[in-house]
């Protein structure tokens, strides 16, 4: 292993930041793990591990120590049950699962980042998460220096949370799934709807790897790639409300609400959008013209400035509808 000192976060993430990383090395078999934790205990450093870096922005030089997974491989533990190391891309084991028969990702289509970054945020997108297919999660417990395997239960899910974001000491090592015998066509977001009607299919000719396709043509039309425009994908959840939190916010008759049981889920995008940030730029840090929950960096910048100009957004639509917008990405 190469321990390298004082990397910039831009080397190893998806944002054009300055700040550093006091030390940084790679992680390439799970036999490398406890000698990792041996050097950070040694060195008194907390530890952060990677996957892709694009669900993370730092505020600040990060005094400690950078791990970059690089885990790699795909087994079948039965037919539909699939473990996946952490270290792999999510969109490429989504094509994988749908070219091998296995249904039920196809929506999650396109997220950039890694397997095991996956869980810690619950990724989701057009209708579907990764948590409804998670069945258990293996992981290297730092303070105990052991390996456990955690169901799906123990994770605790929810909307873009989990128990990974709590315990930054449990590193994910590898993610098993289970997946469908039969495909289950879920056209039920509205977004994907409209791309149906207007390639003028019917929903029920379409094949699993057709909504797969569908939903990569969506975000390759709607998200910058990262690696072109560095971005961390949506900066902001999209807001939910109980029914006494919505009766107390303003909100214009154009806002699409939608409701689950006693929830009102938000588009914050539009919010950002109607209030008139799209497109925005200033200095080094600017909105995508192309969906307003994207932030980019245009130039090299520190991660602070970036949550300053976060911050700026989440004030002005806070004064404007009394919505206090949820920044998604881990803040360090």
């Amino acid at each position: 292993m190469n321990l390298i000192e004082d990397t910039a976060f831009s080397n190893f993430s998806a944002l054009k930041l300055t700040d550093k990383a006091s030390f940084y090395l790679e992680l390439n078999s799970i036999e490398q793990i406890k000698t990792i934790n041996r050097i950070a205990h040694e060195k008194k450093l907390p530890v952060l591990f990677l996957g892709e870096g694009t669900n993370i922005v730092p505020s600040k030089d990060y005094e400690g120590l950078v791990v970059k997974n690089k885990l790699l491989g795909i087994s079948q533990k039965d037919e539909y049950i699939i473990e996946v190391a952490s270290g792999e891309n999510w969109h490429n084991f989504v094509q994988w699962s749908l070219l091998n028969l296995k249904f039920g990702l196809e929506n999650l289509a396109l997220i950039p980042g890694t397997v095991g970054a996956a869980p810690v945020q619950n990724i989701g997108a057009y209708g579907s998460e990764i948590s409804d297919y998670i069945k258990e999660v293996s992981v290297f417990n730092l303070k105990n220096n052991s390996f456990e395997v955690m169901d799906a239960k123990t994770c605790e899910f929810g909307y873009r949370r989990s128990i990974f974001q709590k315990r930054s000491d449990l590193i994910i090592l590898s993610v098993t799934f289970e997946l469908n015998r039969e495909p289950r066509i879920n056209c039920s977001y509205e977004s994907l709807k409209k791309e149906i009607d207007n390639k003028g299919v019917k929903v029920d000719d379409l094949t699993p790897m057709d909504v797969f396709q569908l939903v990569s043509d969506i975000r390759k039309r709607v998200l910058p790639n990262h690696r072109e425009l560095p971005n961390v994908g949506s900066f902001f959840k999209n807001t939910e409300l109980s029914k006494e939190e919505f009766n107390k916010v303003n909100l214009s008759p154009k806002v699409p609400v939608f409701k689950k049981g006693d929830t009102y889920k938000i588009s914050s995008a539009f919010l950002i959008e109607e209030a008139g940030w799209k497109g925005y730029q200033k200095d080094a840090i600017g909105i995508s013209d192309l969906h307003s929950l994207v932030l980019i960096t245009y130039k090299e910048t520190s991660g602070q400035e970036l949550i300053n100009f976060a911050n700026e957004i989440i004030r002005d639509i806070f004064h404007k509808t009394g919505i206090k917008l949820e920044i998604e990405p881990t803040v360090l």
